[in-house]
């Protein structure tokens, strides 16, 4: 009788902790600043110091197959160029989903990680957390370039381009999610928006639920064993809602294939085409299309390398020619040993457009990863770029020392 019972309390005990498991606690803290930077401007002084960022980021992960979400909160600061901690900010996101068969999972919230994108090379991980931590010029265009003196247009990245040739994935877009997985490999996800998911206050983005569904997902993605991946998706616009204010296209499609069927390689494609719209009065607006590409090297030794090149061509918004973008990004590395790596950022741009616009630049951005203990390590590097040549104007050549450390726990 004795050893039933232990037999039962231990299986009791089994499922109960199984069912009360803890979360997965993590996070992340981060601190960056300039140390010096400057000029080519005649009588230019050096200045030390300046804008100034930290951020702290909590997370949970929760759950098993069946079931589970995830949490993410961050607190921080930025734009300090006034002195004390500048504007601080906090935002929260997270969702949950259900997958009741194998066949089926719905997913509700904001999963602003961009789990859903298509992006293998060309998007954040081309230098993944090397932007956040100062040490990479930002393709992001937040506190590391977001602001009036780092110009736009050089050096955003395929995922935030306008026209980028690879599907972004949800982003901050809050959504409900459902997930169908008919064959092995293949997965299909239909996103209905619900709002932007990180207000602070929490009340999203309602709108009539027609122009919301209009801006629906449907992503469809298969893997090809030991081969690649293939991804196509149709990113709703809000031309298909009622409300005929809008003026707008019905919406992108996007198509990309990743292979990784060549060992220490992988090479990516990408096209996206902007369909056409028109407006009430009947002008005829041209849709736009976007090709990009993405190579990396990495044979398991000291040398990686990695490419990146979009091109948006042609199209029309609010009655001006979008023009021509292209702009290409290298990122050698060179793992010194196991603790310090060294890269080399580099890219260029071309943005042409009505009248004869045409402007170019160049930034060139050499970094250093170093790690300082067990979950910590901090950047530094030298980025120097050029403000764009445009009207024959003569372009300054801008230079920053940022440092940055990382903790991880």
């Amino acid at each position: 009788m004795l050893k039933k019972l232990i037999v039962i309390i231990a299986v009791l005990a089994l499922v109960a902790g199984t069912a009360f498991a803890q979360p997965n606690m993590g996070g992340q803290l981060m601190i960056g600043t300039t140390l010096l930077s400057g000029d080519s401007a005649e009588d230019s002084d050096i200045l030390m110091g300046g804008q100034q960022f930290h951020e702290a980021k909590m997370s949970a992960t929760f759950g098993d197959s069946k079931g589970g979400g995830k949490l993410v909160f961050t607190v921080g600061n930025d734009g300090a160029y006034s002195g004390g901690l500048g504007d601080a900010w906090k935002r929260a996101w997270g969702f949950l989903y259900w997958r009741p068969v194998a066949q089926f999972r719905m997913q509700v919230g904001v999963n602003a990680d961009g789990d859903y994108g298509a992006a293998q090379i060309s998007g954040w991980g081309f230098t993944g957390e090397a932007k956040n931590s100062v040490g990479a010029i930002s393709d992001y265009m937040n506190w590391g370039g977001g602001n009036t003196w780092w110009p736009l247009w050089i050096f955003q990245s395929a995922l935030t381009r306008k026209g980028n040739a690879f599907y972004p994935g949800t982003g901050d877009l809050a959504n409900v999610n459902f997930s169908i997985f008919p064959i092995e490999g293949m997965v299909a996800h239909i996103i209905l928006p619900i709002g932007d998911g990180l207000a602070d206050s929490g009340n999203g983005n309602a709108q009539e639920v027609q122009n919301q569904l209009a801006d629906f997902h449907f992503n469809l993605k298969y893997t090809f064993e030991e081969a690649g991946l293939l991804n196509v998706a149709f990113v709703g616009k809000g031309g298909l809602g009622k409300d005929k204010e809008k003026e707008a296209s019905v919406g992108n499609l996007y198509a990309s294939f990743y292979l990784n069927a060549i060992q220490g390689m992988g090479i990516e494609l990408g096209l996206v085409y902007g369909l056409p719209w028109e407006k009430e009065a009947g002008t005829a607006q041209d849709g736009f299309l976007g090709v990009g590409a993405g190579f990396r090297f990495d044979d398991g030794g000291p040398f990686t390398f990695k490419l990146r090149a979009n091109a948006r061509l042609g199209g029309m918004t609010d009655d001006k020619d979008m023009g021509t973008l292209i702009y290409a990004n290298i990122l050698p590395c060179y793992k010194i040993n196991n603790n310090v790596w060294a890269f080399l950022y580099a890219g260029l741009s071309l943005e042409t457009g009505e009248n004869d616009f045409q402007r170019t630049g160049w930034f060139v951005n050499p970094y250093l990863w170093v790690r300082a203990a067990e979950g910590l390590r901090f950047w530094t590097g030298l980025q120097v770029y050029q403000t764009g040549i445009m009207d024959g104007a003569d372009p300054d050549i801008i230079w920053r020392v940022p440092f940055g450390f990382n903790f991880y726990f």
